[in-house]
């Protein structure tokens, strides 16, 4: 026992660490088109720049430093309820604010390997009361998964539902999907299980989709 949980302990650090590099890669991005954005409006009065476009440009390039601004807060704010999601184990959520913070922090791996994240998420979904993190962090897997195996330009739609007390998540990949051995992977069907069994849900595939139901309350 005293190895899995240590086995699990370490995947949960690597799921941190993979978040945390993917939020530092895109504000990165972002400050470095503020940091262009404002070098060329520098430019531009340093030059004595005179046009009758002059005004529409300088407002372009304010217009494209408040969108990176925007962007770069937006982040954050994901960031900030992804950790404190961590504060306590159980907690009221809901599900769909969970799975957008994990969409926008895995965006750009997704980007990386050319694979669309979408949503498609019910409105109005009851609220959870249940470990949040944990379920980041299974979603996670399973999102991470897909991507790996998806060919290029395929696309990946993360599903919300409710049914019978339960919130349902349903992974469907669209595209082309790579066999890959389950066993040589971290994240082993036991681990799973062992997550799986803490959020007191369960796991099923559909061909290809992943569907992941979990109590609005465990048992």
């Amino acid at each position: 026992m005293e190895n899995k949980n240590e086995a699990l302990r370490l995947l949960q650090i690597r799921f941190i660490g993979k978040i945390l590099a993917a939020f530092t890669h895109e504000i990165k991005n972002y400050i470095s088109i503020i940091k262009e954005s404002a070098g060329l409006m520098g430019d531009m009065i340093k030059l004595g720049k005179k046009s009758r476009n002059e005004p529409g440009e300088y407002l372009e390039i304010i217009h494209s430093i408040e969108e990176q601004i925007e962007k770069t807060n937006d982040l954050f704010r994901y960031l900030n309820r992804f950790s404190h999601r961590m504060d306590t184990e159980i907690s009221s959520f809901n599900v769909n604010e969970t799975l957008e913070e994990l969409i926008a922090l895995l965006t750009r791996f997704a980007n990386q390997r050319k694979i669309s994240l979408e949503k498609d998420f019910q409105r109005d979904i009851p609220s959870m009361n249940n470990n949040p993190s944990m379920l980041q962090f299974l979603v996670f897997h399973f999102l991470e998964e897909k991507i790996t195996r998806l060919d290029k330009n395929s696309r990946l739609i993360i599903k919300t539902e409710s049914a019978n007390g339960s919130t349902v998540i349903r992974i469907i990949p669209k595209g082309n999907l790579l066999d890959i051995d389950k066993d040589k992977e971290n994240f082993t069907y036991e681990l799973q299980d062992n997550v799986v069994r803490q959020l007191c849900g369960n796991i099923s595939l559909e061909k290809e989709e992943t569907v992941i139901s979990v109590p609005l309350t465990p048992s």
